[in-house]
């Protein structure tokens, strides 16, 4: 079978990855290759192909290669406080803040010595360069894992009527589940830095058009208000994960929940005409809501 780069064709027997057959090529960026394009679709550098195809190598400059790193290194950071806590602390990645993904502790209170231990873990796991592999399991089988795990990472993926097969990443003893291509090893995301932010911390990583170096943080203090009350809300309606809203609608039906945000979404919208009402200089306002929303209008 053949593969083509750049216009040149590799040889390869069935079995090898993209990461073997271009080693040569890929060792001369010196882990600047995070992932790859292999005839259209995205793929990890361990993809083994089982046609002829053509391939692109991507670094993080390409927006596919920074997806990767940006999940390789929310993994080390996750694997880092499992190593330092075990179980005894609550990680939530909560969302993306420039450059960088606002994380909370749920029962632990955030130290500028927390967060270096944190940080010589998290440079420690890359400094050893460990592998990170992807591990697929039948549904019965992950079952009869997670009756044996003190953990729930990934048993979301169980609860899919139509899933075949669930998938972990693991590295050493430490698994994980994330959605999408991740990198190859933990060497390959060294660029990092936790930063204490409002009730939480910030993991900073650069921006496409300089990966070597972490850029200045531009704090957009409405967008992150906005953000913060949304997450209090669901947090308080025991909905701020993925897998506590679909175990509500699993046991409830989603009526209630439905509902419920709509209550939500109306009071949001009397708050702002209540404000408009007492700017008496207002003589237009526009609304903006997502793609379809019938809030997309003006008056």
């Amino acid at each position: 079978m053949k593969l083509t780069y750049k216009e040149k064709e590799y040889n390869y027997e069935e079995g090898q990855t993209i990461y073997e057959i271009l080693k040569e090529e890929i060792d001369k960026r010196d882990k600047e290759i995070i992932t790859c394009n292999f005839n259209n679709e995205i793929k990890s550098l361990n993809y083994k192909p089982s046609q002829d195809g053509k391939v692109e190598l991507l670094d993080y400059t390409d927006t596919e290669g920074k997806r990767v790193y940006v999940r390789g290194i929310m993994y080390v950071m996750a694997m880092a406080i499992n190593e330092i806590y075990k179980n005894d602390a609550f990680l939530t990645i909560n969302y993306q803040l420039d450059n960088s993904m606002f994380c909370t502790f749920d029962n632990i209170e955030i130290t500028e010595e927390i967060l270096e231990e944190i940080r010589i873990k998290m440079t420690e796991i890359i400094d050893a360069d460990y592998k990170i592999t992807k591990a697929h399991m039948t549904v019965d089988e992950a079952k009869e894992f997670y009756k044996k795990e003190q953990n729930l990472r990934g048993i979301l993926q169980i609860n899919k009527e139509t899933k075949e097969t669930i998938s972990l990443y693991y590295c050493n003893d430490y698994y994980n589940y994330f959605y999408g291509v991740m990198p190859i090893s933990t060497g390959y995301v060294k660029v990092f830095e936790l930063v204490k932010y409002k009730n939480g911390f910030l993991l900073r990583y650069p921006s496409k058009s300089n990966p070597n170096e972490l850029p200045k943080f531009n704090d957009n203090r409405k967008l992150n208000s906005t953000l913060q009350e949304y997450e209090a809300i669901h947090k308080v309606l025991k909905l701020d994960t993925i897998y506590r809203l679909n175990k509500r609608v699993k046991e409830d039906g989603a009526k209630e929940t439905i509902l419920l945000a709509e209550a939500l979404h109306e009071k949001k919208i009397s708050d702002i005409a209540d404000a408009i009402k007492k700017q008496d200089k207002v003589k237009m306002v526009l609304i903006a809501g997502p793609s379809s929303s019938r809030e997309n209008n003006f008056c």
